[in-house]
């Protein structure tokens, strides 16, 4: 789930893990007082995400001459994160799946050793697992939750396939779809709000984006398109 930073050229940002949905509300009058998002009974304050964005700005600092990073994105990229993390949790709760710390150190183990094998590929060379998270806008103080996060993905897989992971490559696709499925189907039924001011969410990539800009569209009727949206796209619901 972590892209590699390039060398002094850009950041491959960590690609959605699974296709996602559900129905976003980002009315200011929804939104409790304080908060930057809210994933079911989840209050994500705002409070919270400034000490991340803020943690995340300081680790930026030693690798701002070979990771590219805005500071404008970087609430946009926590926030994704956080939310991330919720739904995730959530999943785990429905699917009644318990994750323990060292199941989710020997996930994040496994992630930065594939990110760590992808670097060296892509000619980036040896990397820190503290720059892999600020290349793909995550404060390094939340590692432990990536951990977690790819742990209930991998013990979700094993108990829906007999208690082990696939291994061959039919398998493995079958095994990623149901995934997907199982976590869209948690973004579909849990309202998740984002505050208008930091953007809305992009279930399909399960990212915050900016907010479309709706004023400087051209007067007379919304087209269909523009009405609807695009499957996945800002704010919408792809079926699941």
């Amino acid at each position: 789930m972590l892209g590699t930073p390039a060398r002094a050229v850009t950041v491959i940002r960590a690609a959605a893990a699974a296709a996602a949905a559900g129905a976003v509300i980002t009315g200011c009058s929804s939104m409790q007082m304080g908060a930057a998002a809210i994933v079911g009974n989840q209050r994500i304050s705002v409070a919270q995400l400034d000490s991340e964005v803020s943690a995340l700005n300081k680790a930026y600092q030693p690798y701002s001459g070979t990771v590219t990073l805005s500071a404008s994105d970087m609430p946009k990229d926590v926030l994704s994160w956080m939310i991330r993390f919720d739904v995730r949790e959530d999943l785990a709760r429905r699917a009644g799946i318990t994750v323990t710390p060292s199941q989710a150190q020997q996930a994040l183990s496994e992630l930065y050793a594939s990110a760590s094998q992808q670097a060296a590929q892509s000619g980036a060379g040896k990397v820190s697992l503290t720059e892999l998270a600020v290349a793909n806008g995550l404060p390094p103080d939340l590692l432990g939750e990536l951990g977690r996060y790819q742990a209930i993905e991998l013990a979700y897989v094993e108990k829906e396939n007999g208690g082990k992971l696939p291994a061959s490559p039919p398998a493995v696709t079958a095994a990623t779809t149901q995934f997907s499925k199982a976590e869209c189907q948690v973004y579909k039924s849990v309202p998740v709000k984002v505050n208008p001011q930091y953007g809305t969410l992009n279930y399909s990539q399960q990212t915050v984006v900016a907010a479309p800009d709706t004023l400087s569209r051209a007067e007379g009727p919304a087209s269909a398109s523009a009405a609807s949206g695009s499957s996945g796209g800002s704010g919408q619901a792809p079926s699941c």
